[in-house]
């Protein structure tokens, strides 16, 4: 039998080696491309809410912020989006850094922040505490007395004597946002054996959170629970959250889940936060009962429950029931582009084109530069396809 190759087999053998060898060329002079950045979910660049005050008397006013770390790789900017159960925000609303002024009323009050990158929504949230004014006594004359000469204020870092003066230090760097000193002076308010020691443990636990360290954080919060901190569900709470950001889900769902049974609140909160870690983890229908009692409990926005439980519903494919999610919650919140997407995408997946095309281009409306990209693509798409 003769084996030998046919002759267009031996041509189109060499025209390949020659396309070989030329690459082999190029290699030498090209370097190859470096690899895509690994996507990081926004949610995990968010910190929770600080406030300059979590008590102030009515009127008053208290700075509040968010931190964030920028998105690697990208130039496209974060929407922040605050409101406010009563009272009014003076400045800072399209920032991550607002002034927040209490209304009249004595009560406790909500403030929320919505942050939009791209097609993540995040949502975090604080409470500010508005007490009534004391009513200031007579005041009783006074002889004049003759004023001593002004002693130069100590440095604020010089040693202390006593556990309690380090914890009150402490207190008060970081109402000036001393990052660094309030952790030093809490940490020797724990070496001096500050009573109860499971206030300046949380404390401690608590700035470490603030800054997105998380695993200082998670461990101080446990040692918090170890000293019964009072109440108990707040340092569960936080390590549930701590947890989440490091995608240790099935530890942040504990977390919750024992809050949960201590009756922390708002309850609402830990409910929708326990639906996001359960969908993270693609459990849907244990997200889905999460956020259903979330809306039952009135959550403060009452749009966030209702856009997760969307989402959930077309994780698993139910998406006429999406639908009706995705529509409660943009009658909620009529700017939610996120919502508007999501809503159009479900409507694809049901083939009502027409639908679809009005909500991709609401998304296009109110969404920012990359929701605006997204939902104009799907819009080529399905008129290219009619």
């Amino acid at each position: 039998m003769n084996r030998s190759l046919p002759l267009r087999d031996w041509l189109a053998a060499i025209v390949l080696l020659a396309f070989l060898l030329q690459c082999n060329t190029l290699d030498q002079y090209l370097a190859a491309p470096p690899p895509p950045p690994t996507p990081v979910p926004v949610e995990n660049n968010i910190s929770e809410l600080y406030l300059s005050r979590t008590e102030l008397p009515p009127g008053e006013t208290a700075d509040i912020q968010v931190g964030v770390i920028k998105v690697v790789g990208t130039e496209v900017p974060l929407l922040y989006d605050w409101s406010v159960s009563s009272g009014s925000i003076v400045q800072g609303q399209g920032t991550c850094c607002i002034t927040y002024q209490a209304p009249e009323t004595p009560g406790t009050y909500q403030i929320n922040l919505t942050v939009r990158y791209n097609q993540e929504t995040v949502q975090r949230a604080a409470a500010v505490q508005v007490i009534a004014p004391e009513v200031p006594a007579e005041p009783t004359p006074t002889p004049t007395l003759v004023q001593p000469p002004t002693v130069p204020l100590e440095p604020t870092d010089i040693p202390l004597e006593t556990a309690e003066a380090y914890f009150q230090r402490a207190q008060e760097r970081y109402s000036r946002r001393e990052i660094e000193g309030t952790l030093a002076d809490y940490a020797k308010a724990i070496e001096l054996n500050y009573q109860p020691l499971s206030e300046p443990t949380y404390n401690l636990a608590y700035i470490y959170y603030t800054q997105q360290d998380y695993g200082p954080a998670i461990e101080g919060f446990t040692k918090a629970i170890e000293l019964n901190y009072e109440p108990l569900s707040l340092p569960y709470y936080n390590r549930g959250n701590a947890n989440f950001y490091l995608g240790k889900t099935k530890e942040a769902i504990e977390d919750y889940t024992k809050a949960i049974e201590l009756k922390h609140e708002p309850l609402a909160w830990l409910y929708n936060s326990r639906g996001l870690a359960y969908r993270k983890l693609g459990e849907y229908d244990k997200a889905i009962e999460d956020y259903t009692q979330a809306i039952q409990l009135e959550h403060d926005p009452l749009s966030w429950p209702f856009y997760n439980r969307a989402n959930a519903f077309a994780d698993k494919g139910a998406f006429d029931q999406a639908l009706i999610d995705y529509t409660e919650s943009l009658s909620l919140d009529p700017t939610n582009a996120n919502a508007y997407f999501g809503r159009a995408m479900a409507y694809k997946q049901l083939g009502d084109t027409s639908r679809a095309l009005i909500d991709f281009t609401e998304a296009a409306n109110f969404g920012d530069e990359f929701t605006k990209q997204a939902a104009q693509e799907q819009i080529q798409a399905l008129e290219g396809g009619q």
